[in-house]
């Protein structure tokens, strides 16, 4: 899977990298492992990228600006030459149809993940499943609680798309702070597709740390009348790893994230309406101005795509530090400073470099200074035809009252010490009622889904003491109730949680989320 290995032989199973190694079997890699970067190189013939080209030169389109956006470093003095604004940055992609938007932010993240270590963290829509190519060295992020439905988006002889199948590993998250904390604990250099929560669980506490002068904004779940849009649960995110995420690793390095966010236009509309009734979305986009800056100093950098300057709200815009403009051999780069975009209008950029260009090639610059780059044709995904993924929310939970099935869960009992303290299962509820959950006390991990006709394991159990374990399959079914069970060692069984049981299913129904 390396150089070492003809292509020919090269499946794409990826297991056997550092990042790998670390997610799939939670153990240290074998020392001559790659990178999961230098296997995304490897395959897809991505050259080396290499700061110290971009070193000004006479008759060169070239400046530092280029590895300024793509390698992050805690000051001047500890990166190449080319890079001399330390720290994280918000970065705008215009990228018109057939410039190859996904290839390029597929190579930045590639760059990213091996200059900088850091996590990489992409949107996952669920009309788009661009993130296909990386696949292989994904880590897929879903929302505990929903349900997801896959299907083909070609005509395919193959079964509908499981995510399990899709993709090297999947994780459920509970809130948009607990997320935040199991990233910062994801291996470094590592891959990370993202679905929203439409339950838009810890959003609002997410937003409430801002200090921000405009009206708070509230986020309506998809189960309730006039909900917001799932788009707006990336303002969350934003503010959770800004306030809530870690500056610093546990291994003293800095902790390097940044967020490719495709149709950025979506997120943040020029013609965004305020209020109640327009979700709050112009104080949202407020809120992520004022703290552009608190982003940059906590490592979170922000790449947000999209196909026109207009689509994209000027009072966050203004706040961005790099534009970046791929060429489609049509449309020109802007050689007026009344086309150029508001922040970058100091420039001078008197002559058309991309309009001649084919499909492969960028101009990068800030207010000051630009770079003309080249990145490669990474060609299309055939070995993986493009999918929805779809997320469908129960509208209610109905917990019948009579014999006829499902599980009686106002009847719980978890397993607690003598001060009645829960002592390895702790009950969640979020929705009113539609997210119903186990989880492991910390430090252990993993969560059991109560809110259905069964529990089921939407992420593997591990044991919160050094000693015991969860069995492979926790969950015994009884006549008339189902255990949770814990093996404290080798010989003992207890019951960690109890939950009673009718004999037939209870009834839900269900909504689908939009993107």
């Amino acid at each position: 899977m390396s150089q070492r290995k003809p292509k020919s032989e090269q499946d794409g199973f990826t297991k056997q990298t550092k990042q790998g190694a670390q997610i799939v079997y939670d153990a240290e890699p074998h020392g001559s492992w790659d990178d999961d970067a230098e296997m995304i190189r490897t395959r897809f013939d991505i050259p080396a990228f290499d700061p110290e080209a971009f070193y000004p030169r006479e008759g060169a389109a070239l400046s530092g600006v280029y590895p300024d956006f793509l390698v992050h470093i805690e000051s001047g003095s500890d990166g190449p030459s080319t890079v001399n604004s330390p720290g994280a940055s918000l970065t705008m992609v215009e990228a018109p149809k057939g410039s190859g938007k996904s290839t390029a932010a597929d190579q930045f993240a590639t760059y990213q993940m091996e200059h900088n270590d850091e996590r990489i963290v992409r949107n996952g829509r669920q009309k788009s499943s661009d993130w296909r190519r990386m696949r292989d060295w994904t880590t897929l992020w879903l929302p505990s609680g929903v349900d997801v439905d896959g299907r083909w988006m070609e005509a395919v002889d193959r079964s509908e798309p499981d995510p399990e199948e899709l993709c090297r590993d999947v994780r459920h998250y509970s809130d948009v702070i607990e997320l935040v904390e199991r990233l910062q604990d994801h291996p470094k250099g590592t891959y990370n597709v993202v679905f929203p929560d439409p339950y838009f669980r810890k959003c609002e506490d997410a937003l409430s740390t801002a200090d921000a002068t405009v009206e708070k904004p509230t986020f309506v779940p998809k189960n309730e009348p006039n909900p917001t849009p799932a788009s707006h649960w990336w303002f969350g995110f934003l503010a959770a790893r800004t306030f809530d995420g870690l500056r610093v690793d546990g291994d003293g390095e800095r902790n390097w994230m940044t967020a490719h966010i495709d149709e950025f236009g979506m997120l943040a509309p020029e013609s965004a309406p305020g209020g109640e009734s327009g979700h709050w979305t112009y104080e949202c986009i407020q809120i992520m101005a004022d703290i552009a800056k608190e982003m940059r100093s906590a490592g979170l950098s922000l790449v947000g795509y999209g196909h026109h300057e207009e689509d994209v709200h000027n009072h966050w815009l203004k706040e961005f530090d790099f534009w970046v403009e791929l060429s489609n051999h049509d449309r020109g780069n802007r050689t007026t400073k009344t086309e150029a975009p508001k922040p970058f209008r100091d420039l001078e950029q008197d002559q058309d470099l991309l309009s001649k260009r084919p499909k492969g090639f960028g101009l990068c610059y800030t207010g000051s200074r630009f770079s003309e780059f080249q990145f490669s044709d990474l060609g299309y995904p055939h070995d993986t035809p493009e999918f929805q993924l779809r997320l469908g929310i129960p509208s209610s939970v109905d917990v019948s009252t009579s014999d006829d099935g499902g599980m009686i869960v106002e009847d719980l009992q978890v397993a607690t010490d003598d001060e009645n303290q829960p002592t390895l299962l702790e009950e969640y509820r979020a929705a009113n009622g539609a997210v119903h959950e186990l989880r492991v006390l910390a430090p252990g991990e993993g969560i059991i889904d109560i809110s259905g006709d069964a529990p089921e394991v939407v992420e593997a159990l591990s044991s919160p003491y050094t000693d015991g374990k969860f069995p492979e399959k926790p969950i015994k079914t009884i006549q008339n109730h189902y255990d949770i069970i814990f093996n404290p060692d080798s010989s003992t069984e207890i019951v960690a949680a109890r939950i009673p049981r009718r004999t037939g299913p209870g009834a839900t129904t269900e909504v689908v989320a939009d993107d």
